[in-house]
């Protein structure tokens, strides 16, 4: 995958099922609405990516580069 291409939102939600979590679990352990963190796979939603990025160890702009970009 290119470095400047967003993870597709099959890949990262696979990566956090890998991590033995779902996305629902993650928004409930924040706090939030059970289907909070879904918005952040379609959209930019910095705090909810953060959330993410943090249980997969992986910066959010490696996720998602084309939100992050100059």
């Amino acid at each position: 995958m290119s470095k400047n291409t967003d993870w597709p939102p099959s890949r990262i939600v696979g990566e956090i099922k890998i991590r033995g979590g779902t996305l629902r679990s993650l928004s409930r352990s924040a706090g939030l609405n059970p289907d909070s963190l879904r918005n952040a796979l379609y959209r930019r939603c910095p705090k909810y990516e953060q959330i993410i990025a943090d249980y997969l160890n992986v910066p959010a702009n490696k996720i998602w580069p084309s939100r992050y970009t100059k």
